[in-house]
């Protein structure tokens, strides 16, 4: 299945002072495979971008949401269609619900029409979910249909070197956790996990070490000391400082994780972004080759489609 077209109204710089769903202020035809936006500054290619982004949303849990800003000028309702075709069976099951058809005779051909309309009363903004069908406003989508439609979006340039650097929730993180490898199994504790404790052992013991070296106290025994007088006075006598790495978790585990080009030095953002690209294309073949948690059998996927921003 591909995304095959996309229809704005009043999204931001695409409006008009109507709202007539008979006529879209933009309409853009995709093809199955590569496709190419090019435009000068500021011509409204991200805000196409966005407007999928928002409607589909993607594998990395980016918290997406209609801002004032996504309204053209003074509208209060908003609106983007979204078309998908080229269904083969497997993929056409998970949409049995909200799939109609286009054409007439041997010509048709199944459809899913997502819909998403948002609008705003005195600068608040209404809570609104993604539709699908074939009338004005469509049925609700439930979450695993929803799941299906997730895309993988490459962030810009200036991104991809933070999105592989260790931190909390980092997006190397999440693809590492998706992975079969780090799945958490029954009794069975994780060789990461194992090693992780035997790493906070020696890093609390280093901490406490209390010998001597020439005659005088060991610096690392002053350290920590000298955290805990502090905690003494602020809590009480009780209290004792612990240094560690974090918890023995694989979650906590993965986010200190970075992930750059062997003997690479001061890389440029070319070289980071196919890294970056090569990281997700890791979770796309990893997620199309095992079963879901909520299907005993998951179809592969059928066609890959890319759209490029210029």
């Amino acid at each position: 299945m591909f995304l095959s077209e996309l229809r704005l109204w009043n999204f931001r710089k695409y409006g008009s002072e109507s709202f007539d769903l008979a006529k879209p202020d933009l309409i853009v035809p995709f093809n199955c495979g590569l496709n190419v936006l090019i435009g000068e500054n500021d011509s409204g290619k991200t805000a196409i971008l966005d407007a999928i982004k928002l409607v589909l949303k993607t594998h990395a849990f980016e918290w997406i949401k209609v801002e004032a800003e996504d309204f053209y000028e003074d509208s209060e309702k908003l609106r983007i269609e979204i078309k998908i075709e080229g269904f083969i069976p497997n993929e056409a099951k998970n949409f049995i619900e909200w799939i109609g058809w286009e054409g007439e005779g041997n010509d048709a051909k199944p459809v899913l029409r997502l819909i998403y309309q948002v609008e705003r009363r005195e600068d608040r903004i209404l809570p609104s979910d993604v539709h699908a069908g074939m009338d004005d406003m469509g049925y609700q989508l439930n979450a695993e249909a929803r799941e299906y439609l997730k895309t993988t979006y490459l962030k810009a340039l200036r991104d991809a070197d933070n999105d592989l650097t260790a931190r909390k929730n980092s997006r190397l993180s999440q693809i590492l956790q998706g992975h079969e490898l780090f799945k958490n199994k029954s009794n069975v504790e994780h060789p990461f996990v194992k090693q992780f404790k035997e790493l906070n052992k020696e890093l609390e013991s280093w901490f406490k070490d209390e010998k001597k070296e020439n005659g005088d106290r060991s610096k690392k025994g002053e350290i920590k000391d000298k955290i805990d007088s502090f905690l003494k006075i602020f809590i009480n006598d009780s209290k004792e400082s612990k240094f560690s790495i974090g918890d023995p978790e694989i979650k906590n585990i993965l986010e200190k994780i970075s992930l750059t080009i062997e003997d690479g030095y001061n890389l440029g953002l070319g070289t980071m972004n196919r890294l970056y690209m090569a990281t997700e294309l890791l979770h796309l073949t990893h997620i199309a080759a095992v079963p879901r948690p909520i299907r005993k059998n998951r179809q592969k996927f059928s066609k890959f489609q890319l759209i490029l921003e210029s």
